[in-house]
């Protein structure tokens, strides 16, 4: 299964949060990584909402393309048989993140590894979110086999005109440069 992840360009692309400020954050020892089937999902869901990003972010995120070499069963939330479970597309917009987190925990809980959902800020639904289950904080590889994730591809934003023109091109976003007067 190959996704991809946003994340700072300081820090490394495996990190599993049980802070409580994510959709499908885990509690306690276990936590969740954000990845999405494309790159676009990634920048989508990291900039969620705005319309205008600063030229700064450009070199301070990453985007990297991870291969995750087990097999994982994931609750596919993007399904219809999903209904029969209560789940509605609520799930994917809420600003009730204590009760998606409630979700994750219960999808835990019932054996699965993580969860396949669409993006809040993608209006399109061609490519899904998937927040991926493991033990919180940062990994080099995930879960006890090391070899679980292998990153194929890392690239700083700044190195992808390409991957920022389709975004303008498809969504509007904008990126625009931060005077010099603010970037000091």
């Amino acid at each position: 299964m190959e996704v991809f992840r946003c994340h700072s360009a300081a820090r490394g692309p495996l990190w599993f949060a049980n802070g409580g400020h994510g959709r499908f954050d885990l509690a306690g020892t276990y936590g969740t990584c954000f990845t999405a089937e494309s790159e676009q999902i990634t920048l989508l869901e990291t900039w969620g909402g705005m319309r205008v990003v600063p030229s700064t972010e450009l070199s301070t995120r990453a985007v990297k393309r991870l291969q995750a070499t087990d097999t994982r069963v994931l609750a596919d939330l993007t399904s219809n048989s999903a209904a029969q479970f209560g789940v509605t597309a609520e799930i994917f917009s809420t600003g009730k993140y204590r009760l998606t987190q409630l979700w994750a925990s219960a999808l835990r809980s019932a054996g699965f590894a993580g969860i396949r959902y669409w993006a809040r800020h993608d209006l399109a639904h061609t490519h899904a979110c998937l927040s991926l289950f493991d033990t919180a904080g940062a990994h080099t590889s995930a879960g006890e086999n090391p070899q679980s994730y292998a990153v194929t591809e890392t690239d700083t934003l700044s190195e992808r005109p390409d991957l920022i023109e389709a975004l303008q091109r498809d969504t509007g976003i904008t990126v625009l440069p931060v005077p010099p007067s603010l970037s000091g």
